[in-house]
């Protein structure tokens, strides 16, 4: 795989690029963790438009920068996370679509105070407070320049609690890297059947709103042998508000999805049912996955 050796600089207008493919990945290609599902144990990969998980987000933004800047990422992981690294001489840019931020992560060498290197932006959800202002959510990012080590928060707000609190944390670092993308089947397949799957769902920042919707299936406590039911189904609004399979609100939320993904919301519900099928039938014995929360954030 190549890379961008780090006695070089950036192409002129790179930056430029990094942020408009950002920007179509958020909004074309959304977070599915229901698509790799179909790839891996079904019979394909999914259309673009349904998107992909969190490692896949980050390949596309990959590929897409490849074509338009000719530059190659290097994959940094954090365990079954991904994102797209671009190091050069003054520091790196970090391409991480699940996390939501809106500018690319540039983080400069020359910035470091104390041997850090800090930086925050606006990410996605922009939630409305009590009062009606605006509270965008936030992603931290802390490097290291020694050592290489990149930490990533991703902060949004809680109507439920009214502030801020941490849904995503991540260490990424140099030396853990992936060689080969798409990683091998043998690689992937466990990831998918990993405990921390506790559900199979599309989240998408619709292109004219740049609202957040998700339509979520959870995947603990499914009896053995029974195919997933819409019944367990629930939708996210842009507020973190959960709708239960029914509720008017869950017909709405579910549209919002379907709008962005461009297809019929039929279509997108079936897709996650048959990838908690295709995660029944091919899970191991005995497998536990954490109860997903069902309270509004």
């Amino acid at each position: 795989m190549k890379t961008l050796n780090v006695a070089e600089t950036p192409p002129v207008g790179t930056a430029a690029i990094h942020g408009a493919v950002l920007d179509e990945v958020l909004t074309t290609f959304p977070y599915n963790s229901a698509s790799q599902f179909h790839e891996y144990f079904g019979s394909g990969p999914a259309p673009r438009g349904y998107g992909g998980s969190c490692a896949w987000q980050s390949f596309e933004a990959g590929r897409l920068v490849a074509e338009r800047a000719g530059a190659e990422a290097e994959y940094w992981i954090d365990g079954r996370h991904v994102a797209a690294v671009y190091r050069d001489a003054g520091g790196m840019t970090l391409l991480d679509p699940y996390l939501l931020h809106c500018p690319p992560l540039r983080l400069e060498r020359a910035d470091a105070v104390d041997g850090e290197v800090r930086l925050a932006v606006d990410a996605y959800p922009f939630r409305i407070r009590e009062d009606g202002s605006v509270a965008p959510s936030r992603v931290r990012v802390c490097w290291v320049p020694e050592d290489d080590s990149v930490r990533l928060d991703h902060l949004r707000f809680s109507p439920r609690r009214g502030h801020n609190v941490i849904s995503r944390s991540f260490t990424l670092r140099r030396e853990r890297q992936l060689t080969e993308v798409p990683p091998p089947a043998e690689w992937v397949r466990p990831q998918l059947l990993h405990p921390e799957q506790h559900s199979v769902s599309v989240r998408v920042v619709h292109p004219a709103t740049r609202e957040l919707a998700e339509i979520i299936l959870p995947l603990a406590g499914r009896p053995t042998g029974v195919v997933s039911d819409t019944e367990s189904m629930i939708t996210k609004n842009n507020q973190g508000a959960v709708a239960r399979h029914g509720a008017r609100a869950f017909h709405r939320d579910s549209e919002v999805v379907a709008d962005a993904v461009g297809s019929p919301r039929q279509d997108v519900v079936d897709f996650l049912l048959e990838a908690a099928a295709l995660h029944l039938a091919a899970a191991p014995a005995g497998l536990e996955t954490a109860a997903y929360s069902l309270e509004d954030e």
